[in-house]
């Protein structure tokens, strides 16, 4: 007489099966994206990586100092053969633009060949990714099919792709953002507030969010991010000294000065509001007037955030992801790469309930997944993706205003 397969035990095998195949299926992408898709597209055209590359060398031979300084960049590009070469075949140094403790990863990987430190820098992303779904796991409580439904969704996310072949930091601010997320939810603001401390790696991303965090009273978050961005300026110093610190600020802002042509910021690219409003407006009045208007509307979109979510007195999955797309829209400089950071708030708001906010929710999800492959120019592309966010965001608004949702908090 055979034995019989018992009903759980058979159960567990099939989810644990098809967690195997989503994490088989999605490694099989991101080796196709990396031995196929960026041979192709990036031919002959350096990724955003070379900034990396070039200012961890620079710290790893002892010249951290002048890490922030253009000449210094110039020259060791030249020599390094990593000057950023854009679609036009034009070559320059594209500046280094973050902060000093960002060097402590970076400057290991610099001793290594450009091409096996570009390698090792795309399997940690899409290590990250993969790892995302087991972050968020436990705290939204899902079963096995979000999860495996998350392990391949961002292998079909363009930002997401764009992220990994530019070998920008994105993805890392995406899963930082995610830990914090866990934490707050799972009762461990310090977890939050540390995690959070090391999104000031792009610092337009982490403002929203502190922001958030003031109004929820979440203080102990709030320490816990002000202790390690202590300790991070303490590891800035010791990687780069006082004065390469200290001229961080100051480097930031020389970057937003540099012509686009020489590696400066490409307004026309973005997909918030600066990048609508430079498109409608440029040409027609000064920059000066652009940037004013552009401070403006960003303070008004983030303070009608603040008061929703002051009178929603809660932190929930919409209240979390209302404060993510809206640090994407009100941010001074945003790229497509880094509406990667929008795989969080669609994996939050993934649920099976159906009603009215969740239709639009729904509706601007296929739009963020459309809209990045449709056969239009890269500024028409980020003007719709700001429009399929505010969507989103409008959705998100419609969810807080429903007594049903979920808390976590």
């Amino acid at each position: 007489m055979g034995m019989e397969e018992h009903p759980a035990l058979s159960s567990d095998s099939r989810c644990l099966a098809a967690k195997v195949c989503a994490i088989v299926l999605a490694m099989a992408g991101y080796v196709l994206l990396w031995s196929g898709f960026k041979p192709v597209v990036f031919s002959g055209v350096k990724a955003d990586f070379s900034c990396f590359y070039r200012a961890g060398r620079m710290v790893a031979v002892g010249d951290g100092a002048q890490v922030y300084d253009l000449a210094a960049q110039s020259r060791y590009d030249r020599g390094l053969g990593s000057e950023f070469v854009d679609g036009s075949g034009r070559r320059f140094s594209l500046p280094f633009v973050f902060p000093p403790y960002a060097l402590a990863v970076l400057a290991p990987m610099s001793r290594l060949p450009y091409r096996w430190a570009e390698l090792m820098w795309f399997a940690a992303n899409a290590g990250m990714l993969l790892a995302l779904p087991f972050v968020l796991r436990r705290a939204l409580r899902w079963d096995d099919k979000p999860v495996v439904a998350a392990l391949v969704a961002p292998v079909v996310f363009v930002p997401a792709v764009l992220a990994l072949m530019q070998g920008q930091l994105s993805i890392l601010m995406l899963l930082l953002f995610a830990i914090a997320f866990a934490g707050m939810a799972e009762g461990n603001d310090a977890q939050a507030g540390l995690a959070l401390a090391f999104t000031t790696l792009k610092p337009q991303f982490a403002l929203a969010m502190l922001l958030a965090l003031m109004v929820w009273r979440k203080w102990r978050a709030l320490a816990a991010f002000t202790s390690t961005c202590l300790a991070l300026l303490g590891v800035s110093v010791a990687i780069v000294g006082w004065q390469a610190t200290l001229h961080y600020p100051r480097a930031v802002m020389e970057f937003n000065r540099l012509p686009g042509a020489l590696g400066g910021e490409h307004p026309e690219s973005m997909p918030n509001v600066r990048g609508c409003l430079y498109a409608l407006l440029y040409g027609r009045v000064s920059e000066a007037a652009v940037g004013w208007v552009t401070a403006g509307m960003s303070i008004v979109l983030l303070a009608g955030m603040a008061a929703l979510l002051k009178r929603g007195g809660r932190i929930s999955a919409a209240s979390y992801s209302l404060v993510m797309v809206m640090a994407l829209l009100a941010s001074y400089h945003a790229y497509l790469h880094d509406a990667s950071l929008l795989l969080l708030p669609m994996m939050l708001m993934w649920s099976e309930q159906w009603s009215a906010p969740r239709v639009v929710l729904a509706a601007a999800m296929l739009g963020m997944y459309v809209v990045p492959v449709l056969p239009t120019s890269l500024s028409a592309t980020a003007a719709q993706m700001a429009m399929v966010m505010a969507l989103f965001a409008a959705g998100l608004c419609m969810d807080q205003r429903d007594p049903q949702a979920s808390s976590v908090s």
